[in-house]
């Protein structure tokens, strides 16, 4: 009786690699029959709901300017709960205040699910308004020029643009917070305001030697957060976290190994397997908090 039921079971799976088999082919030929333009909507599309497109060029996955974020501004709650969300990374607000403003600008580098990427936003509360914690993202007239740049031991990207939120995002690739480092550069608007955005580095605990300047430009390098307790909450979970991230992208990387770029990539699954797929997206942006439609 135990060898007729082992029979089964091994035809049951012979089965099933047959059925991958011819699906993987087919998925293969389709992706390559398929222009580049109608992959790149086909992403993006999957995409939109959660805010995010892909950079096809840079080969990253990046905010949109009219992303629905934008509405949620930010709140210390968003970095203490990322963890549960397998985003793990370091951050680093620094604040200032300019025209009657409090400003923070943060910055973040890790691991957010299957992706490693980094993170600038700019949030601003008027003086005198209630809810201290809360912070609304900046308008289009708040708006700042800012570029990062993100490396390991060697170059992984850079991105620059002219918005509240600027991200990065390189979808399969594993990483440890501590081994990344991100370069920050914010081009402001005036020499007042790029003083007053100096003194909070200062405040945060980065030396002057650490700061480049360069007319109303002002660079720095974030490898260890200099002043951010939140850093420190959960560690058990993120450990949790990124032993889940470390699996995931392993995975999908070798269901994707026949392709070298993201939209191909991306492509082939949504042939080869639609629910994964899904799945996939969801991993590959920051999900701090959706909406309830998502």
């Amino acid at each position: 009786m135990k060898y007729i039921i082992l029979t089964i079971i091994l035809i049951f799976i012979l089965i099933l690699w047959i059925i991958y088999i011819i699906r993987k082919n087919r998925a293969i030929k389709k992706v390559n029959c398929t222009s580049e333009e109608e992959k790149l909507s086909i992403v993006n599309r999957a995409l939109e709901p959660f805010g995010f497109k892909l950079d096809p060029l840079k080969d990253i996955i990046v905010s949109k300017n009219d992303s629905w974020q934008r509405d949620l501004g930010y709140m210390d709650i968003y970095d203490k709960k990322a963890p549960f969300f397998n985003m793990v990374f370091d951050a680093e607000p620094i604040y200032f205040d300019y025209n009657n403003k409090h400003y923070r600008l943060e910055f973040w580098k890790g691991q957010y699910g299957i992706t490693t990427g980094a993170e600038i936003g700019l949030y601003i509360r008027d003086f005198n308004k209630a809810g201290k914690e809360h912070y609304r993202a900046a308008t289009d007239e708040e708006c700042l020029n800012m570029e990062l740049l993100l490396a390991d031991n060697c170059y992984l990207f850079n991105h620059r643009k002219y918005t509240w939120w600027l991200t990065g995002f390189i979808v399969g690739k594993f990483s440890k917070p501590k081994n990344l480092k991100l370069k920050a550069c914010i081009f402001f608007p005036n020499q007042e305001m790029q003083v007053a955005f100096v003194e909070g580095l200062l405040k945060a605990g980065y030396t002057p030697d650490k700061i480049q300047i360069c007319n109303c430009s002002v660079c720095f390098i974030l490898c260890c957060p200099k002043n951010y307790k939140l850093n420190n909450c959960y560690k058990i979970i993120k450990c949790i976290a990124q032993f889940f991230n470390r699996i995931n992208c392993a995975i999908y990387m070798f269901l994707t190994r026949f392709f070298n770029n993201t939209l191909d990539k991306l492509t082939y699954i949504k042939y080869m397997c639609p629910f994964l797929y899904n799945l996939v997206i969801k991993t590959c942006v920051p999900r701090r908090k959706h909406r309830k439609n998502i």
